[in-house]
This record gives structure tokens, C-alpha cells and sequence, in this order.
């Protein structure tokens, strides 16, 4: 522990590092990196395609502050907008699990942002997608949970999650909770609770979606073993009751070295595209020249 903690320092003295976006096809073939001003960061993007337009919702932070919730607007011709946030607290957000629902022919937009901080699992809804957002209901309180997913499978609502419980980190905790209403303040947990307890695949890294070419449900991880986010997982998810859970490691998707990225942890779908983030990890010299030529 002390030789990470004293390599971790060293890094930060000798390197710049930052979390970017990978705007890739649905194949995973990189169509563009999305970089952020040289002060902060974008990370966990949810790509959303409404109403004719791509909307990439990402953390953003800037230095040591909080993270903020917000989105850069994708146009056509692959540019994009300026950062627009959405949701800013006293405390850190990131991970803006986006998802809808559609009733009697309206849809309604929620999001679970991460709020780990706040002891909470929090969800909103957009009065008007996708500038403005309303408190909806606390799901879980009392909760140090992180990047929290929500699913609707078999007649259930299920959210998957991270709990850092006694000594257990989060990064090695995947819990699994449940009901047949949402939104609804009573999860059921799932017997098997942690269902996955290995640093190497716990943690989400993203929202579970349906593999087009098996039509399996697959559940995206981290692998946090010797670095937070050093790669991410596919999971497919064999068995989802009640009562089981069963899943198996399927392939493993590595950060970029041409890009000098050393972590990977987010992967999400959207009609058209996939999004990634990568942290790249250059030396603190070679970024002044850079920003000087």
C-alpha cells in the first residue's frame, strides 16, 4: 500500500493526466477523440440520440473542484458544443446514467447521477430534455454507493451497483437490488449480495445493454486490480432472477497506448455510436512545450 500511495505521488509529480472521450463506431473503430480545455476533465459519457440530434452526457471537472453533470451536443459532421451543465451540487457528481421510459406514447427522460458523497442513490427527470432537471425521489439513502445502473428485465426494475460496506471497497463490490414498481423507495436485496466481490470485474462501467450480434444482456465492468479503471470488462449475464445471479466474462476492451492512455472505464451505446472515456497519461515537459508551439 505504502509503494502505490508513493507511485501514485510520483505520477502526479512528473505527469499530466486526463480523462478524455473516444467517439467510435458501433464496431469500436475511433471516429474522434473529444479532448477537453487542458483544466478539467470529461469522463462516464452516456451518449442519448433525441429528436434528431446526439447528446453525449459526461462529468465534467475542473482541477480538484466537485464534478458537475452536463452534456456537449454531437453534430453531424462529428463537432461539438461547449460544455452545458445540468446538475451541480456541494458535493461530487459524475456518471450520468441516463435512460427513458415511454408511456401511452410520451417518453420521460431519468437519471441516476452518482451522488456517493451524499450517502445516496438518487433519481431526476427532465422537465425539458435535456437542459433541465427535477429532483424525483431518493431510491436508496444511507448509501455509499457508486455508479449505479438501473435495468428493466423480466418484469423487474434492477439496480446494479458498487457499496463500499466495513473494508470492503467499492471497487471490488457489484450488488444487485429489485423491484416490480418504478420509481419506486423499496429495493429488495438480492440474496446473493455481493454477487461479484473481485476488483478485476465489480465495479459498472456503464449501462447493461443487449448484444445485437447474441441478443444476450451484457454488463459492462471495470478492472480496478492494480488501477482504477485500468480496462474495462464485457459480462454476459447468464441467469437474472430473484433468487440467482449468474454472469461470465466474454472480452476485455484495453486503453490506447498510441494515445498515451494507461485506463478505460466507461462504455455506452446509443443508435449510432459507441463512447468511451480514456485517461491519458503524458509527461508534465512535453504538455508545457505542446501548449507553447
Amino acid at each position: 500500500m505504502l509503494l502505490n500511495r508513493i507511485k501514485r505521488k510520483l505520477i502526479k509529480i512528473f505527469f499530466r493526466e486526463q480523462w478524455s472521450l473516444l467517439l467510435c463506431n458501433q464496431d469500436g473503430d475511433i471516429l474522434k477523440h473529444i479532448i477537453p480545455p487542458q483544466d478539467r476533465i470529461w469522463a462516464d459519457p452516456f451518449p442519448v440520440e433525441s429528436g434528431g440530434k446526439t447528446y453525449i452526457f459526461i462529468e465534467e471537472q475542473i482541477g480538484h473542484g466537485n464534478g458537475t453533470v452536463g452534456f456537449i451536443e454531437l453534430h453531424s459532421d462529428l463537432t461539438y458544443s461547449s460544455f452545458v451543465p445540468i446538475l451541480e451540487k456541494e458535493y461530487h457528481l459524475s456518471f450520468p446514467n441516463i435512460f427513458s421510459f415511454e408511456k401511452n406514447g410520451y417518453i420521460t427522460w431519468y437519471m441516476i447521477p452518482e451522488t456517493h458523497e451524499n450517502k445516496t442513490i438518487d433519481l431526476y427527470r427532465a422537465v425539458d430534455f435535456p437542459f433541465h432537471w427535477e429532483f424525483e425521489t431518493t431510491l436508496i439513502d444511507t448509501v455509499d454507493a457508486s455508479d449505479t445502473t438501473l435495468l428493466f428485465f423480466n418484469s423487474y426494475y434492477w439496480l446494479f451497483t458498487s457499496i463500499r460496506t466495513g473494508g470492503v471497497s467499492k471497487n471490488q463490490n457489484l450488488s444487485i437490488f429489485y423491484s416490480d414498481t418504478f420509481p419506486s423507495q423499496k429495493w429488495i436485496p438480492h440474496p446473493g449480495n455481493p454477487v461479484c466481490s473481485s476488483f478485476e470485474n465489480s465495479r459498472m462501467a456503464g449501462a447493461i445493454f443487449f448484444n445485437k450480434n447474441t441478443g444476450k444482456l451484457n454488463r459492462p465492468s471495470q478492472n480496478c486490480l492494480n488501477d482504477y479503471g485500468r480496462e474495462a470488462n464485457i459480462n454476459e449475464i447468464i441467469e437474472l432472477t430473484p433468487l440467482s445471479y449468474k454472469e461470465e466474462r466474454i472480452s476485455a476492451i484495453y486503453p490506447e497506448r498510441d494515445l498515451h492512455a494507461v485506463c478505460t472505464h466507461t462504455i455506452n451505446y446509443s443508435d449510432t455510436y459507441l463512447l468511451r472515456d480514456i485517461k491519458t497519461r503524458n509527461l508534465r515537459f512535453l504538455s508545457q512545450i505542446s501548449l507553447k508551439a
